[in-house]
């Protein structure tokens, strides 16, 4: 009995002083791993995240990784209202990135990009569409705009109502919804629509359309980008979210064709 009590006490003390050996190595590989910044936006700034987010690892203090994910503005901010993790936010609109600052999940937020919605026809099109009265003409069968919940969809439906368009084409039939801006912007360059509706800086990212018409400003309600950073946000994604707004950020995000709203110099 005392035999196997000595060789119990022998293999439990070989067990934590391999533990005790192992624990720090498991420690330091913890220790070692980059944070990681998480960044939901909306699909129409896809392009312009990835490029401003790979520039702006550059200048942070320590390695740190950056998801990115992209979709329509309204189900990010569902996401990030039942619990997912996000540390900055990007929305096509006002009343989403609003919601996240009423449930007071956001520390910082301002407005910080401006956009506007054109009308597009796939490029080779036969068809003759060269301005908006022309949508509601027997030649054109499907129209595409992005859903009724999101933001591109919600800034459509008003333009074409302040032109008096958008019942003569819906009770016609001819609305086609996309899932986003960008699969509405794919469905033209498919030519599986006759005309589409999309933002001006999704029209300049492809040769498969061409704008045929531009909606007056006051058609619709402000097209507005706020950047949200998050209360759980790290000290690198406060980084990232200054980045955001300084003078190279607007200088890429012109090239992309947006507005910049919010410009510090001194926030590079």
């Amino acid at each position: 009995m005392i035999v196997f009590e000595s060789k119990h006490v022998l293999h439990w003390s070989i067990w934590v002083l391999t533990l005790a050996a192992l624990l720090p190595g498991c420690l330091s590989k913890s220790r070692s791993e980059a944070p990681t910044v998480v960044i939901l936006g909306a699909a129409s700034t896809k392009d312009l995240l990835e490029e401003i987010a790979a520039a702006a690892q550059k200048t942070l203090d320590s390695p740190t990784k950056i998801e990115i994910s992209t979709g329509p503005s309204h189900a990010l901010a569902q996401q990030i209202l039942s619990g997912a993790p996000a540390d900055i936010y990007v929305s096509a609109n006002r009343r989403w990135a609003q919601a996240i600052v009423d449930a007071d999940l956001a520390s910082e937020s301002i407005h910080w990009l401006a956009n506007s919605i054109v009308v597009i026809v796939p490029a080779d099109s036969p068809l003759q569409i060269d301005r908006l009265e022309d949508l509601t003409s027997d030649q054109v069968k499907r129209v595409a705009i992005a859903g009724e919940n999101v933001p591109a969809g919600i800034y459509s439906k008003q333009a074409l109502t302040y032109y008096q368009l958008w019942q003569p084409l819906s009770d016609s039939g001819k609305i086609i919804r996309g899932h986003d801006v960008r699969s509405t912007l794919a469905y033209a360059e498919r030519g599986e629509v006759d005309a589409a509706i999309v933002y001006a800086t999704d029209a300049r990212l492809t040769d498969s359309v061409r704008v045929i018409a531009r909606f007056a400003p006051a058609s619709h309600s402000p097209i507005v980008y706020p950047l949200v950073r998050m209360r759980s946000g790290s000290d690198a994604s406060e980084q990232i979210y200054q980045f955001f707004q300084g003078s190279e950020a607007q200088e890429i995000a012109q090239r992309y064709g947006f507005q910049a709203l919010a410009f510090d110099p001194e926030k590079e």
